[in-house]
């Protein structure tokens, strides 16, 4: 993995493999995010996600291979509209979301923006996908200046390939061959 912070206030990140011989891959970074300088829940964050289509999770959140179209149901983030706004209070999201365009350049993801600061956040990537997670098993922790940290402290806006591929034939390749190079990148850009 290769970090960079840029003068344009990003955080980019590229990951590169190879391998000797073929091995299922598909690496994320898992970045949690609280516009509120780190303080509060992140359920008034504002979000738009790029994508209007879930996987399909069982009760063990494993992909089934299913697409489920968002629109009229609690993962539709087409529009901008806050995190909390119609999640279930107690699990909030975990949820993997297909992106508009795959065509492996950059694009963009998501965005978020504080409702508390005049601050957001773009997520731009070459992957197909994005998992949006709000943090539901945060353990209490004590931050830079005892700032308390918990469930829904932070949400995680992470790029990848479709969970579970190497078991779905119809999802994106996660086998990575001999004589291949795996190599993705993500930006987070932040807005003042």
């Amino acid at each position: 993995i290769h970090f960079e912070l840029t003068e344009n206030d990003e955080l980019q990140y590229e990951f590169f493999a190879e391998t000797d011989r073929a091995t299922a891959i598909n690496l994320t970074h898992h970045s949690y995010f609280n516009l509120h300088n780190g303080q509060g829940k992140i359920d008034n964050h504002i979000i738009r996600i790029a994508s209007d289509r879930i996987l399909e999770q069982d009760d063990n959140f494993v992909v089934t291979g299913k697409e489920i179209p968002v629109a009229g149901t609690r993962y539709d983030f087409i529009q901008p509209r806050p995190v909390g706004r119609d999640w279930i209070a107690e699990d909030g999201y975990d949820q993997s979301f297909v992106l508009h365009e795959s065509n492996g350049g950059l694009q963009l993801a998501a965005e978020v923006q504080s409702e508390n600061a005049d601050l957001s956040l773009q997520v731009y990537t070459t992957e197909p996908l994005v998992h949006f997670y709000t943090g539901k098993w945060i353990p209490p922790l004590k931050g830079k200046n005892d700032t308390a940290y918990g469930p829904f402290s932070g949400l995680c806006l992470e790029t990848q390939k479709h969970p579970n591929a190497v078991n779905i034939p119809h999802f994106p390749n996660t086998i990575l061959r001999p004589g291949e190079t795996y190599r993705t990148k993500t930006v987070y850009k932040i807005i003042r």
